[in-house]
């Protein structure tokens, strides 16, 4: 099973990374496993809204065909409804008390301790995080006694 980080999500759906795009076909197709939660799904609308070169209107378009792709996957497990979103989420989350925790005892940001513990939440499958952030690829589950669970850096060739 994979957790694929944000940026590989917005980088799959743009065109921006061809490893990211297979990664994203391989899910629809369901020959790759993978879960994505509300809090990565707010990240990846919030990232489009950032997208260079993109009208209102294309930014609306790119949203909507990537909610309805992720109703099509089928080796999602775990899929969010976009209602499940919100622009507060991101805030919420990362301001908890128990991220910040997390964050500091595990040396990442707050923002990744939302995708570990999705990654945890489906610990009896093994999953791999993807990501394409190097810092947080340099945590070694293993050492914080979590040897199911791997991270994987994946650089971007733009």
């Amino acid at each position: 099973m994979i957790i694929l980080d944000s940026n590989l999500w917005v980088f799959g759906t743009v065109g921006a990374s061809a490893r990211a795009e297979r990664l994203l076909d391989e899910v629809e197709a369901g020959e790759t496993t993978a879960a994505i939660n509300a809090y990565i799904l707010q990240e990846v609308l919030t990232a489009f809204d950032r997208t260079p070169g993109l009208s209102p209107a294309e930014r609306d378009e790119l949203k909507t065909l990537f909610c309805t792709r992720l109703t099509r996957m089928e080796g999602l497990v775990e899929a969010p409804s976009s209602r499940d979103a919100s622009d507060a989420l991101l805030a919420q989350r990362r301001a908890a008390t128990h991220t910040a925790l997390l964050a500091r005892i595990l040396d990442i940001q707050a923002k990744d301790v939302p995708i570990l513990v999705l990654a945890f939440e489906h610990i009896e499958r093994r999953p791999t995080i993807l990501t394409n952030d190097a810092s947080f690829a340099s945590l070694n589950p293993s050492e914080h006694r979590i040897p199911d669970l791997d991270i994987e850096h994946v650089p971007v060739e733009h």
